[in-house]
């Protein structure tokens, strides 16, 4: 008895040791593609000009966003980022031989960024959004690399991730790369746009919206092991106790966006629909405004046409810079207890009839935030308020104050439903419990 205990246990073993080298050999790093540029043949113009290329991809691929350090140091790390299992920190990427990626060569961040490979083999959290950048092309990541160690160094330690039992195990995250990860550099977002017979700035938007911007890292809905569910493109998500609202073509289209506001939106940080908020202001603070209008162009083309390339995806329901119709103007009829609190607390910045101040405060009436099916942005910007800031092309926007201190939960749900009713053609279904439940977030 005692014989077959000791067999069983021992093929037991090799069948978990050879499983386990099964899954690091399947999600290992795939093929590497041969440098574009001879880095030791480089003159001085050749140089510079690699380095200002290489800038304008870390500002698209908006790596500041979230390797700034909490001391607003340039690439330092330390930026905070919240998942449902724990927390993770931005790295280090200056050239910091200690502390960063000082000794890493171009083909150390091609792996980095396209399989989530570090030097030493250690495995990146998906939060680093491979996924999305495996589709970069290797002369970008030459010119990235070429720019990051044009940066000074900064002598400052990672902050390891404090993630709960048993997403701290690192080796683990090959399993996770085993089923999730693409491999296939021309595998642009499972769910993405076919570029089959699309026109060339069709293709540039799909490659800045779904790889060198990886949208879909936050506006794509995620599965329980929290990989993107390609099955819904771009449709939403909440990520970090907000809403990123859907931006499929369909999505967009629904709420009223044009191809012109959504190139204001992404170039200024604002339009008729919206300003930037949450997570979104510094996508406009490190990458987007420093965009090509050519660029912008394609990004918003790219949004608005969906799978147009496909023949996928129906038109906007109305053409280029016209709204679709909205409510009737004029407060909702017997909601005089939201008619009032609009009144007392909005009204002073936004206007009786929602209309706003320029370059003070957003108009309401064509505002998008009321027209989403989940209220948490309208309950979160209500309750914390918005902080002054400065927008791109000398624009700015004043502080909102917060009303959470001011406001029940019922008072809360009052206002809440009168702006979807009155500006968001949204039922008044929000009650205090869902608002109490948003605080508990």
């Amino acid at each position: 008895m005692k014989r077959w205990l000791g067999i069983t246990l021992i093929a037991g073993a090799v069948v978990v040791v050879a499983g386990a080298g099964a899954v690091f050999a399947l999600s290992g790093a795939g093929p590497i593609p041969e440098a574009t540029v001879d880095f030791d043949q480089l003159d001085d113009d050749g140089r510079a000009e690699l380095v200002a290329r290489g800038r304008y991809v870390a500002r698209a691929a908006d790596c500041a966003a979230c390797h700034t350090s909490e001391d607003d140091l340039a690439y330092a790390g330390g930026l905070a980022m919240e998942t449902p299992f724990g927390t993770i920190y931005g790295s280090n990427i200056t050239p910091s031989a200690d502390h960063g990626i000082g000794g890493w060569s171009a083909d150390d961040l091609y792996r980095s960024l396209a399989y989530g490979i570090m030097p030493d083999g250690t495995r990146l959290y998906p939060a680093m959004p491979y996924t999305s950048y495996h589709a970069m092309t290797r002369a970008d990541v030459d010119a990235l690399w070429l720019y990051l160690m044009s940066r000074p160094p900064v002598e400052k330690p990672d902050r390891p991730a404090e993630m709960m039992v048993p997403f701290n195990i690192r080796p683990a995250i090959a399993l996770w790369n085993m089923v999730f990860r693409p491999d296939d550099e021309d595998d642009v977002a499972p769910g993405a746009g076919h570029a089959e017979g699309a026109s060339q700035d069709w293709r540039r938007g799909r490659y800045l919206v779904e790889v060198l911007g990886h949208c879909g890292e936050c506006h794509t809905p995620r599965n329980l092991a929290y990989a993107r569910d390609d099955d819904r493109p771009l449709k939403g998500e909440v990520i970090e106790g907000a809403l990123a609202p859907d931006i499929s073509a369909d999505g967009l289209a629904a709420r009223g966006w044009t191809r012109p506001d959504l190139e204001a939106f992404l170039s200024t940080g604002l339009a008729p629909q919206g300003t930037m908020t949450f997570r979104m202001y510094p996508v406009l603070n490190h990458s987007t405004r420093f965009l090509t209008d050519a660029d912008i162009a394609a990004m918003a083309g790219y949004l608005i046409d969906g799978d147009a390339a496909g023949g996928g995806r129906p038109a906007a329901p109305t053409p280029d810079g016209v709204p679709p119709p909205g409510p009737p103007p004029g407060p909702p009829p017997g909601d005089d207890d939201g008619h009032r609190l609009y009144t007392g607390l909005c009204a002073g910045c936004h206007g009786t009839d929602g209309e706003g101040h320029p370059h003070a405060s957003v108009p309401l009436a064509t505002n998008t935030t009321a027209m989403l099916d989940d209220p948490i942005n309208l309950v979160k910007i209500i309750r914390d308020g918005v902080p002054a800031r400065r927008l791109a092309n000398q624009e700015r926007l004043q502080e909102m104050p917060p009303f959470g201190d001011r406001l029940s939960d019922d008072e809360m749900a009052t206002l809440v439903n009168y702006l979807r009713t009155r500006w968001g053609g949204r039922p008044a279904d929000v009650t205090a419990a869902d608002v109490a439940e948003i605080d508990d977030d």
